[in-house]
């Protein structure tokens, strides 16, 4: 089979659903989405480093946390690849409200 012989390929209605949903976002929706992941993977990785460094302080967890986000920076100006890993985005929205939740009590403490 020839991978670039569409016909032959077999169809995903999820990942075709996904693509009719993304296509019918307006462009403010779309940027305002990107903004929100950013905070919410900001979050994430505040998770990751209290989890790593139990004993930082809250300002220790932001200095950390803007030295990786420097570091992310300065290996996508360099163009070094940056492997972001696989994505279930199938149960996305369960899971990442969890996280979420979690992440907006620990910024509450």
């Amino acid at each position: 089979m020839n991978h670039l012989d569409r016909s032959t390929r077999p169809v995903d209605p999820n990942y075709i659903k996904k693509v009719l949903y993304s296509r019918s976002r307006t462009m403010g929706e779309r940027m305002l989405d990107g903004a929100r992941l950013f905070d919410l993977d900001c979050q994430l990785e505040r998770i990751r480093i209290r989890a790593q460094f139990p004993i930082f302080s809250d300002e220790q967890v932001e200095q950390e946390l803007k030295y990786r986000l420097a570091v992310a920076r300065w290996n996508e100006d360099e163009g070094i690849y940056r492997d972001g890993g696989i994505l279930d985005v199938d149960g996305l929205d369960d899971e990442m409200s969890d996280v979420y939740q979690h992440a907006t009590a620990l910024e509450e403490k």
